[in-house]
């Protein structure tokens, strides 16, 4: 299984882009699995941690699948999410 990537560098304008005008640089998240980590000082985690996924074919950037307080929620959260490219790879 792809790891799960926490805080990736990713390309500049991922999430304000039309999934179709993609450059070949962003098509390559195309189906992965990310998390993201927003600090949260209020918070008493201190920070929030929300899953994406890059569903190519829907709409304009990586698709939410859920926003954690707890670092582990959300790693289970984008392991039941899955990454496209790891389950098209059985198939």
């Amino acid at each position: 299984m792809t790891p799960i990537r926490l805080n990736p560098e990713l390309p500049p304008g991922l999430f304000e882009c039309d999934n179709e005008d993609l450059t070949p640089e962003e098509r390559t998240w195309s189906g992965r699995v990310f998390i993201r980590e927003t600090p949260a000082p209020d918070l008493s985690s201190g920070a929030v941690y929300a899953v994406y996924r890059l569903d190519a074919s829907i709409g304009t950037g990586p698709t939410r699948y859920g926003v954690f307080l707890d670092l582990e929620q959300a790693r289970q959260k984008a392991r039941d999410v899955g990454d496209l490219k790891t389950i098209m790879e059985f198939f």
